[in-house]
Protein backbone atom coordinates (compact mmCIF):
# COMPACT_ATOMS: atom_id res chain seq x y z
CA UNK A 1 0.00 0.00 0.00
CA UNK A 2 2.37 2.81 -1.16
CA UNK A 3 3.29 5.34 -3.72
CA UNK A 4 4.87 5.45 -7.18
CA UNK A 5 7.72 2.65 -6.31
CA UNK A 6 11.36 2.54 -8.30
CA UNK A 7 11.93 -0.82 -10.19
CA UNK A 8 14.83 -3.14 -8.78
CA UNK A 9 15.64 -6.08 -10.60
CA UNK A 10 16.05 -9.43 -9.15
CA UNK A 11 18.82 -11.30 -9.60
CA UNK A 12 18.69 -13.58 -12.74
CA UNK A 13 19.09 -16.90 -10.73
CA UNK A 14 15.77 -16.11 -8.43
CA UNK A 15 13.04 -16.88 -10.74
CA UNK A 16 14.39 -20.30 -11.49
CA UNK A 17 14.51 -22.39 -8.50
CA UNK A 18 12.93 -22.90 -5.43
CA UNK A 19 14.86 -20.43 -2.40
CA UNK A 20 13.74 -22.48 0.30
CA UNK A 21 12.03 -25.96 0.99
CA UNK A 22 11.26 -26.71 5.15
CA UNK A 23 8.66 -29.44 6.16
CA UNK A 24 6.91 -29.59 3.10
CA UNK A 25 6.89 -25.92 2.71
CA UNK A 26 8.26 -25.03 -0.64
CA UNK A 27 9.14 -21.02 -0.81
CA UNK A 28 9.55 -19.32 -4.23
CA UNK A 29 9.77 -16.09 -5.90
CA UNK A 30 6.17 -14.97 -7.62
CA UNK A 31 6.31 -14.32 -11.47
CA UNK A 32 4.23 -12.10 -13.48
CA UNK A 33 2.28 -15.68 -14.91
CA UNK A 34 1.28 -16.47 -11.07
CA UNK A 35 -0.60 -13.25 -10.84
CA UNK A 36 -4.45 -14.54 -10.75
CA UNK A 37 -3.25 -17.65 -8.33
CA UNK A 38 -2.04 -15.15 -6.55
CA UNK A 39 -4.75 -12.63 -6.39
CA UNK A 40 -7.22 -15.70 -5.80
CA UNK A 41 -5.27 -16.59 -2.46
CA UNK A 42 -5.02 -13.10 -1.29
CA UNK A 43 -9.33 -12.74 -2.04
CA UNK A 44 -9.58 -15.87 0.07
CA UNK A 45 -7.35 -15.63 2.83
CA UNK A 46 -6.33 -11.95 3.27
CA UNK A 47 -8.60 -9.59 2.44
CA UNK A 48 -11.56 -10.98 4.17
CA UNK A 49 -9.47 -11.10 7.62
CA UNK A 50 -7.62 -7.70 6.57
CA UNK A 51 -7.86 -4.88 9.24
CA UNK A 52 -8.40 -1.59 6.95
CA UNK A 53 -10.56 -3.87 4.78
CA UNK A 54 -13.06 -4.92 7.08
CA UNK A 55 -13.13 -2.20 9.53
CA UNK A 56 -14.40 0.48 7.23
CA UNK A 57 -16.84 0.20 4.80
CA UNK A 58 -17.50 -0.97 2.35
CA UNK A 59 -16.24 -4.40 3.56
CA UNK A 60 -14.45 -5.24 0.55
CA UNK A 61 -11.02 -4.45 -0.82
CA UNK A 62 -10.72 -1.58 -3.78
CA UNK A 63 -10.03 -2.48 -7.25
CA UNK A 64 -7.25 -0.16 -6.92
CA UNK A 65 -5.69 -2.05 -3.28
CA UNK A 66 -5.41 -5.04 -5.48
CA UNK A 67 -3.76 -3.22 -8.61
CA UNK A 68 -1.39 -1.81 -6.45
CA UNK A 69 -0.61 -5.22 -4.93
CA UNK A 70 -0.21 -6.88 -7.84
CA UNK A 71 2.14 -4.22 -9.82
CA UNK A 72 4.56 -5.28 -6.98
CA UNK A 73 5.44 -8.41 -8.50
CA UNK A 74 7.22 -6.53 -11.06
CA UNK A 75 9.98 -5.90 -8.76
CA UNK A 76 11.08 -9.34 -7.84
CA UNK A 77 10.67 -8.98 -4.69
CA UNK A 78 7.89 -10.72 -3.74
CA UNK A 79 7.36 -14.45 -2.22
CA UNK A 80 4.76 -17.51 -2.27
CA UNK A 81 5.30 -20.19 0.11
CA UNK A 82 3.67 -23.38 -1.87
CA UNK A 83 2.60 -27.16 -0.11
CA UNK A 84 2.31 -29.40 -2.77
CA UNK A 85 2.36 -26.66 -5.62
CA UNK A 86 -0.62 -25.68 -3.67
CA UNK A 87 -0.74 -21.77 -2.99
CA UNK A 88 -0.67 -21.58 1.34
CA UNK A 89 1.53 -18.20 2.22
CA UNK A 90 1.99 -14.90 -0.04
CA UNK A 91 4.85 -11.98 0.90
CA UNK A 92 4.03 -9.06 -1.40
CA UNK A 93 6.90 -6.39 -0.69
CA UNK A 94 8.94 -3.60 -2.79
CA UNK A 95 11.32 -0.70 -2.29
CA UNK A 96 10.54 2.83 -1.14
CA UNK A 97 13.11 5.67 -0.86
CA UNK A 98 12.55 8.51 1.37
CA UNK A 99 10.53 10.80 -0.33
CA UNK A 100 7.65 7.73 0.11
CA UNK A 101 5.06 9.26 2.44
CA UNK A 102 5.28 12.33 0.16
CA UNK A 103 4.07 10.14 -2.43
CA UNK A 104 1.58 8.12 -0.06
CA UNK A 105 0.17 11.51 0.96
CA UNK A 106 -0.23 12.85 -2.97
CA UNK A 107 -1.88 9.50 -3.52
CA UNK A 108 -4.17 9.58 -1.26
CA UNK A 109 -5.45 13.01 -2.06
CA UNK A 110 -5.77 12.05 -5.94
CA UNK A 111 -7.89 9.15 -4.84
CA UNK A 112 -10.03 11.01 -1.93
CA UNK A 113 -12.65 9.66 0.25
CA UNK A 114 -12.34 6.21 -1.35
CA UNK A 115 -11.63 3.60 0.54
CA UNK A 116 -8.10 3.23 -1.55
CA UNK A 117 -7.75 7.00 -0.64
CA UNK A 118 -8.82 6.53 2.97
CA UNK A 119 -6.17 3.57 3.80
CA UNK A 120 -3.12 5.43 1.86
CA UNK A 121 -3.77 8.16 4.24
CA UNK A 122 -3.49 6.68 7.62
CA UNK A 123 -0.73 4.39 5.60
CA UNK A 124 1.22 7.64 4.78
CA UNK A 125 0.93 9.06 8.58
CA UNK A 126 2.86 5.83 9.52
CA UNK A 127 5.59 6.61 7.11
CA UNK A 128 6.03 10.21 8.17
CA UNK A 129 5.61 9.63 11.45
CA UNK A 130 8.38 5.95 11.81
CA UNK A 131 10.96 8.22 9.60
CA UNK A 132 12.88 5.18 9.12
CA UNK A 133 15.37 7.26 6.89
CA UNK A 134 16.77 9.28 9.79
CA UNK A 135 16.25 6.90 12.19
CA UNK A 136 18.66 4.39 10.63
CA UNK A 137 20.43 6.81 8.12
CA UNK A 138 19.36 5.18 4.91
CA UNK A 139 18.19 6.52 1.71
CA UNK A 140 15.76 3.38 0.81
CA UNK A 141 14.35 0.38 2.19
CA UNK A 142 12.51 -2.66 1.42
CA UNK A 143 8.83 -2.71 2.50
CA UNK A 144 6.70 -5.69 3.29
CA UNK A 145 2.84 -4.53 2.10
CA UNK A 146 1.36 -7.63 2.68
CA UNK A 147 1.99 -10.99 4.54
CA UNK A 148 -0.30 -13.61 4.70
CA UNK A 149 -1.10 -17.21 5.73
CA UNK A 150 -3.57 -19.76 4.76
CA UNK A 151 -5.81 -20.29 8.03
CA UNK A 152 -5.48 -24.26 7.81
CA UNK A 153 -1.97 -24.17 8.26
CA UNK A 154 -1.11 -21.32 10.23
CA UNK A 155 1.25 -22.08 13.44
CA UNK A 156 3.77 -23.86 11.04
CA UNK A 157 5.93 -20.67 10.95
CA UNK A 158 5.60 -20.04 6.73
CA UNK A 159 4.89 -16.42 7.68
CA UNK A 160 8.33 -16.52 9.91
CA UNK A 161 10.13 -18.24 6.76
CA UNK A 162 8.37 -15.92 4.27
CA UNK A 163 10.25 -13.16 6.28
CA UNK A 164 13.26 -14.67 6.51
CA UNK A 165 13.59 -15.42 2.81
CA UNK A 166 12.92 -11.94 2.03
CA UNK A 167 15.47 -10.84 4.57
CA UNK A 168 18.07 -12.99 2.79
CA UNK A 169 17.04 -11.50 -0.88
CA UNK A 170 16.69 -7.86 0.41
CA UNK A 171 20.46 -8.00 1.61
CA UNK A 172 21.10 -9.80 -1.99
CA UNK A 173 19.54 -6.66 -3.56
CA UNK A 174 21.68 -4.15 -1.30
CA UNK A 175 18.66 -3.14 0.80
CA UNK A 176 19.95 -1.83 3.93
CA UNK A 177 16.55 -2.09 6.17
CA UNK A 178 13.57 -4.26 5.59
CA UNK A 179 9.96 -2.37 6.96
CA UNK A 180 6.47 -3.52 7.45
CA UNK A 181 2.81 -1.79 8.42
CA UNK A 182 1.08 -4.27 10.92
CA UNK A 183 -2.44 -3.73 10.20
CA UNK A 184 -3.24 -6.89 12.04
CA UNK A 185 -2.35 -7.58 15.77
CA UNK A 186 -1.05 -11.47 14.56
CA UNK A 187 1.24 -9.95 12.50
CA UNK A 188 2.60 -7.43 14.59
CA UNK A 189 3.03 -10.55 17.12
CA UNK A 190 5.09 -12.25 14.94
CA UNK A 191 7.24 -9.21 14.35
CA UNK A 192 8.10 -8.90 18.07
CA UNK A 193 8.83 -12.63 18.12
CA UNK A 194 11.34 -11.76 15.37
CA UNK A 195 12.66 -9.19 17.18
CA UNK A 196 12.18 -6.56 14.71
CA UNK A 197 12.07 -2.78 16.08
CA UNK A 198 8.85 -1.11 16.92
CA UNK A 199 9.12 2.30 15.47
CA UNK A 200 5.81 3.18 15.23
CA UNK A 201 1.94 2.82 16.92
CA UNK A 202 -1.08 4.46 15.67
CA UNK A 203 -4.31 3.37 18.00
CA UNK A 204 -7.30 3.00 15.64
CA UNK A 205 -9.83 4.71 18.04
CA UNK A 206 -7.60 7.63 18.24
CA UNK A 207 -7.10 8.30 14.27
CA UNK A 208 -10.69 10.53 13.58
CA UNK A 209 -12.60 11.91 11.07
CA UNK A 210 -13.30 15.97 10.88
CA UNK A 211 -16.14 14.82 13.17
CA UNK A 212 -14.08 12.88 15.88
CA UNK A 213 -15.20 9.80 15.01
CA UNK A 214 -12.94 6.51 14.32
CA UNK A 215 -12.19 6.32 10.47
CA UNK A 216 -11.39 2.07 11.10
CA UNK A 217 -13.35 -0.47 13.52
CA UNK A 218 -12.02 -3.68 12.89
CA UNK A 219 -12.93 -6.23 15.35
CA UNK A 220 -10.73 -7.29 18.57
CA UNK A 221 -7.88 -7.91 19.00
CA UNK A 222 -7.05 -5.73 15.93
CA UNK A 223 -6.14 -2.13 17.95
CA UNK A 224 -2.76 -0.77 16.18
CA UNK A 225 -0.89 -0.17 12.98
CA UNK A 226 2.39 -0.83 14.14
CA UNK A 227 5.49 -0.28 11.99
CA UNK A 228 8.50 -2.57 12.46
CA UNK A 229 12.06 -2.21 10.75
CA UNK A 230 15.14 -4.25 11.13
CA UNK A 231 18.15 -3.50 8.89
CA UNK A 232 19.36 -6.00 6.73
Amino acid sequence: MAGDKTQEKAPANIHKSSLSIRDGIEIRSIQVCHRDKVLEFLRSHYYLEEPLTIGSDPKEQDPEDEKFNMSQISHGTCLMALNEERIVGVLISGPKSSNEADHLFEDAERFGPTKWGTALKILACAERDSNVYVRYNVLKALHIHILAVDAKLRGRAIGASLIEEIKKLGRQLLYPLLTLDCTSYYSAKLCERLHMDLVNVIKYEDYLDKEGKPIFKPPPPHQFLKTFATRL
